[in-house]
């Protein structure tokens, strides 16, 4: 798996979770190919991150798979919580105008609420809160 060479050591200690929490973990997948798509969770219990899609924006591979990953993996925590957010108060959440567009636009394009695409989006950049979230709610 490409991505595995890019990621940071937190990253990869939040892939090794993702292992604990019996997701499968999966690479550039067909609907990674047919989507402008960097990552997605599903039902099944699948973290697929869409590398090429990554290396392909123009934008720094090893930030956005470390971002990808940290985003991704606090939606693996909202699915072992009953696919529930974590009702973190949105005031103490603060995010810049454009991330609180992409949360709009995740939200039309995803099954996740706008309180779970709020709180991925604030954690994408807080790899310890992700790990805790991960460690309290999948282990």
């Amino acid at each position: 798996m490409d991505f595995l060479f890019y990621l940071t050591p937190q990253a990869q200690e939040i892939i090794n979770l993702v292992n604990k929490a019996k997701f499968s973990i999966q690479e550039n997948v067909q609907f990674c190919k047919n989507k402008n798509l960097f990552g997605f969770v599903d039902f099944g219990k699948k973290f697929v991150i869409c590398t090429k899609n990554i290396q392909n924006s123009g934008f720094d591979p090893h930030f956005y798979i470390n971002e990808t990953v940290y985003h991704e993996s606090v939606h693996i925590a909202h699915h072992c919580n009953n696919y529930q957010p974590f009702w973190i108060s949105k005031k103490d959440m603060p995010l810049p105008f454009n991330k609180l567009q992409d949360v709009k636009k995740s939200v039309n394009a995803s099954t996740a609420s706008s309180q779970m695409e709020h709180e991925a989006y604030w954690m994408e950049d807080k790899p310890d809160k992700v790990s805790y979230v991960i460690k309290k709610y999948c282990l």
